[in-house]
């Protein structure tokens, strides 16, 4: 199962001046990286075999917001063991693709990058992503019992239950 996720609160006003519900608000920047469609497809599918499970990420980019922070609060020598062959294709195999992500993920991402470099790997922020979301593929496969459902060609903007 996925951890709840940590959000700061901010208290909204009525015109009358009263205070609100709070609402959930988190700093957020665009995150723009290449992946594959396979990339794509399989984590959508992860996605969506968490939900099932009572996962509480409802929407894509909330999952792969996770899947970075994960990857981010692994160890170096963990990132180097789920690191994938990474090299120049001969053609092109994916597309660019962004995700609103929160601030503070980013900066854990860039932490652990950093920490990569430190160790005499240089991944890209784009492998680096791509080692993230094929290592939470992976354990939500493991979750689901080994298959993941197939998931539509187009997600809706947020699951509800």
């Amino acid at each position: 199962m996925t951890p709840e996720p940590e959000t700061k609160t901010k208290a909204t006003t009525t015109a009358k001046g009263t205070s609100a519900k709070a609402a959930q608000v988190s700093d957020t920047v665009r995150l723009g990286i290449y992946i594959t469609p396979e990339d794509v497809d399989s984590a959508k599918s992860a996605y969506l075999a968490d939900w099932q499970a009572g996962g509480h990420l409802d929407t894509f980019a909330k999952w792969m917001a996770y899947a970075f922070d994960a990857h981010a609060g692994r160890s170096v020598s963990e990132r180097t063991r789920l690191a994938r062959p990474s090299g120049r294709s001969e053609t092109r195999t994916g597309s660019s693709r962004s995700f609103v992500i929160p601030t503070d993920t980013i900066a854990r991402m860039r932490e652990a990058i950093a920490q990569d470099q430190a160790a005499d790997r240089w991944p890209s922020d784009s492998a680096w992503c791509s080692d993230a979301i094929a290592a939470a593929v992976e354990q939500s496969r493991t979750r689901a019992g080994g298959t993941l459902p197939t998931a539509p060609a187009r997600l809706p903007n947020r699951l509800r239950r």
